[in-house]
């Protein structure tokens, strides 16, 4: 190697040598700052994500579990003998209820052969203050209330706690009038919010008015 290489070689050294010195103090501290911003962007889209996908399955059980109630409810009025409170008095006309009991006989298909009371009726809410859960009870001795044991949860974060009425021809039910000459109905509406009772959004209101198939036309 010739003079003039050897003296280009050793000026070409030193210039290496400070190209790969790596990065200063504040040039990390820049990009660590960058980054964790993007990070902390990232995660906060992340959580509104997954807590958007709760909330909606959440309200998809409860307008599940609202339908499935009503359901339940229509097709045992359908085949019940009679309708009466917990007491055994007949609902008044108008008159909004917390709890109703139907009379099941052997043919029912929900009784399993045996002649039976079902009792529907409200109670506080386990899951949000101020919410009503709906629950269903039975017995094949007497008339069960919202108290008597053995009862089940089929409904939760309803928005009323008397979801029952009895219209007549000339008594309303929430604007319902039952039309005269009729079979005898109970009007239902089970609205359902899970944001609690003040919520003026995400409200689910299921209503029916379902006839009485084995009463008496009036």
């Amino acid at each position: 190697m010739g003079l003039i290489a050897r003296a280009r070689l050793s000026r070409r050294l030193p210039a290496r040598a400070r190209d790969e010195r790596g990065f200063t103090l504040p040039e990390l501290l820049v990009t660590m700052t960058i980054l964790l911003i993007v990070i902390g962007s990232l995660a906060s889209v992340l959580v509104q994500s997954t807590t958007s996908e709760i909330d909606a399955n959440n309200r998809f059980t409860a307008q599940v579990q609202d339908r499935t109630a009503l359901d339940k409810i229509r097709r045992e009025l359908h085949c019940a003998s009679s309708l009466t409170d917990t007491s055994g008095n007949a609902l008044t006309a108008g008159t909004s209820y917390s709890a109703i009991t139907t009379q099941l006989s052997s043919v029912c298909p929900s009784t399993l052969g045996t002649t039976e009371y079902v009792t529907w009726c409200t109670s506080a809410s386990t899951l949000k203050t101020g919410d009503y859960a709906l629950y269903r009870v039975t017995a094949t001795a007497s008339r069960p209330t919202c108290s008597s044991s053995g009862k089940v949860k089929w409904d939760d974060y309803l928005q009323t706690s008397t979801p029952f009425c009895l219209p007549s021809s000339s008594v309303a039910c929430s604007g319902v009038l039952k039309p005269t000459a009729s079979l005898p109905m109970l009007h239902i509406s089970l609205p359902v919010d899970l944001n609690g009772p003040t919520s003026t959004v995400d409200k689910y209101n299921l209503i029916d008015d379902v006839a009485l198939r084995n009463g008496t036309r009036s």
